[in-house]
């Protein structure tokens, strides 16, 4: 069962609807229409089948004469302006604000769905990333790699229907234009009931993972952390361990003599933690996980076993520092008085990013952390301490923070979740930040409708996408994905797409083939723009 790949807190305070995979791509408009209905809508595309705000646009509609002057067109929940109406056709103007989807009649109490119209604008799905079928499970984490490819790593066992026969398990490497990087093999990786939700790339080009399992290709007692080879396979290592008696042993009979009975292979990288990771970072040279987990652990070989490991066991609290090899750094987020972790979150943590510096700000749910007062948000510095420079005041106290982005270019943090409210201040689940942690005051979240913003993404130009549960933003329809100015109001002509029909789990600015900014998508995502998206796929933002 797949537990806690983005955090446990995460998942409880955004999933609603939405959440499984489905193979349609929107229900049909007409399935719940009666047959005797008085208005009946052609299932034919509207002519013509696209077009801009203002334009004029005919659907083929059969029983909507008698009701002229009582009938009312709505196109993304907008009034749209009736020209005309035939005993065969209604004709409309497209409104302001509109996206997208299906528009609807409607008389008195009663709505008849038209047919599917698309409005052109700035955004659109991007054709050139040929991820085909995409993943047939939840694509958690994006990792771009030192040859400009993407490691993926998630709940899938196919990508793109390669490994049909020999499931992924987890993780795949694709180029950067989707396509499937058939040499990366990973023997099996963590099997059926693991997941990876994190992963980093470490200088000598070799990848840290983390997330839920226990082995990896062959080799079994990871603990949730292991580091792999470019090509895919598990990093290995030969150890010296005691010799189990096997009363005497005559090499020539087949037997394992007494040098193979004191060596053991196992994974190069030693370390690990007694419950799930849900992030990795790279950086000072040590690595940082977080999670929820309470313990560090790492096998002591050279009093081991093949069959029996010796295990020390260190308190850690959902936060834990080591270096490339998985030994504990206990000069970070460490009280070496005490020999565990400090105090850590009281709650639970759903996300981090590294600022400069070697700076880390985390987010979650929590009132405390390490003992003081924190409203969900904390920046520890480089050496895991609270760093008292950073000051958001009283941060989130009444919801979650679902996730954090930094953009270096821009130098503001983007925070999402289930708040209202963020340091006293109106925040519809949204909110900007300095690096100091104060408020962005040119920023103003609007109005959210229908449930909350999960991720937030500001790109290079200052624009910025959002994705979540919501279906309405500052009373204008945008289902799952919108497109926000830097002052929080929705980007004029970028707000045309469709519905985004899932949750959206991680986003990474990017370029398409043709060289125009993009932006890569990853989640448990069905659908997007009317399109079947297999959980990974990437849309055009025009400039």
């Amino acid at each position: 069962m797949l537990k806690n790949t983005i955090g446990l807190l995460l998942l409880s305070c955004i999933i609603t609807a939405g959440c499984n995979k489905k193979e349609d791509v929107y229900p049909d408009p007409y399935a719940g229409a009666k047959k005797n209905a008085p208005v009946q809508f052609s299932d034919e595309l509207p002519t013509p089948q696209r077009g801009s705000a203002g334009d004029q646009v005919t659907f083929k509609v059969t029983g909507l004469l008698p009701f002229k002057g009582t009938a009312r067109f709505y196109m993304s929940g907008k009034e749209a302006q009736i020209i005309s109406i035939t005993d065969k056709t209604v004709t409309v103007k497209v409104p302001d604000g509109a996206s997208s989807g299906s528009g609807w009649i409607n008389i008195g109490n009663d709505v008849y769905p038209a047919s599917l119209f698309r409005v052109n604008g700035k955004v659109k799905l991007d054709n050139t990333f040929r991820a085909g079928t995409g993943a047939d499970g939840m694509v958690l984490g994006i990792v771009p790699t030192s040859d400009s490819r993407y490691l993926i790593t998630g709940n899938f066992k196919l990508y793109n229907s390669n490994g049909v026969g020999n499931p992924l398990n987890g993780i795949a490497l694709i180029e950067r234009h989707g396509q499937y990087v058939d040499a990366f093999r990973t023997d099996s990786a963590v099997y059926r009931f693991g997941s990876i939700s994190t992963a980093v790339q470490l200088p000598d080009n070799k990848f840290l993972i983390g997330g839920q399992f226990d082995r990896y290709g062959r080799m079994k007692g990871i603990n949730g952390i292991t580091r792999i080879h470019t090509a895919g396979m598990i990093d290995t290592t030969t150890v010296r361990i005691v010799p189990e008696q096997l009363g005497e042993t005559d090499p020539h009979a087949g037997g394992p003599t007494e040098e193979e009975r004191a060596t053991d292979t196992v994974p190069a990288f030693n370390g690990g933690v007694t419950g799930v990771i849900s992030k990795l970072f790279y950086t000072g040279n040590r690595v940082i996980a977080i999670g929820s987990f309470f313990y560090y652990v790492q096998y002591y070989y050279a009093n081991s076993t093949k069959s029996t490991r010796s295990i020390d066991l260190r308190r850690v609290n959902n936060i834990v520092a080591m270096d490339v090899n998985g030994n504990l750094d206990s000069s970070y987020h460490y009280n070496l008085a005490t020999h565990q972790g400090e105090g850590g979150p009281q709650g639970g943590l759903t996300d981090g990013v590294v600022l400069p510096g070697g700076r880390l700000l985390l987010v979650g749910k929590f009132n405390k952390f390490d003992n003081a007062a924190a409203g969900s948000i904390v920046c520890l510095d480089a050496n895991g301490r609270i760093d008292p420079s950073f000051n958001a005041g009283t941060g989130a106290t009444d919801g979650a923070i679902t996730s954090v982005t930094y953009n270096p270019v821009t130098r503001k943090i983007m925070l999402t979740g289930t708040f209202t409210t963020f340091n006293g201040v109106a925040g519809n689940g949204l909110a900007m930040l300095n690096e100091d942690g104060s408020m962005v005051s040119t920023f103003k979240a609007r109005t959210v409708g229908g449930g909350s913003p999960i991720y937030a993404l500001q790109m290079k130009s200052g624009l910025i996408a959002v994705a979540g549960t919501f279906n309405q933003y500052d009373n204008y329809t945008r289902e799952g994905l919108m497109i926000l100015q830097p002052d929080g109001s929705l980007a004029a002509g970028y707000n045309n797409t469709g519905r985004l029909q899932g949750l959206v789990f991680q986003m990474q600015e990017t370029t398409s083939a043709e060289g125009d900014p993009a932006i890569l998508i990853t989640g448990t995502v069905s659908s997007f723009d009317n399109t079947a998206v297999g959980n990974i796929f990437r849309i055009v933002i025009e400039k």
